[in-house]
């Protein structure tokens, strides 16, 4: 580690940043500790694709829509469906 990057690392010792590598992996923790060859991080997550973490929502929302319209159109009714009743007969006129 160069001598400014190792004084950069310094300053920000404690606090959360992201550590961009060589191979182009990019790395979000909190900077634990620094030594004049590496830079140690407590990362947030250990998942790849933080940014895609939220692409759960939509799916999940359209299921549990669907499953509510679908639990209640097969419940059971909590009272009987009435039948249709006869039209009443003609009144007589007087």
């Amino acid at each position: 580690m160069s001598y400014q990057t190792y004084h950069l690392c310094l300053r920000y010792l404690g606090r959360s940043v992201y550590i961009d590598c060589h191979c182009g992996t990019r790395y979000h923790g909190v900077l634990k500790y620094v030594d004049h060859e590496k830079a140690y991080i407590l990362p947030y997550s250990s998942n790849q694709e933080d940014e895609s973490s939220d692409r759960f929502f939509a799916p999940a929302l359209i299921g549990l829509t669907l499953g509510t319209i679908a639990g209640l159109a097969l419940a059971p009714r909590p009272y009987p469906i009435y039948p249709v009743y006869p039209p009443y007969p003609p009144y007589p006129y007087y």
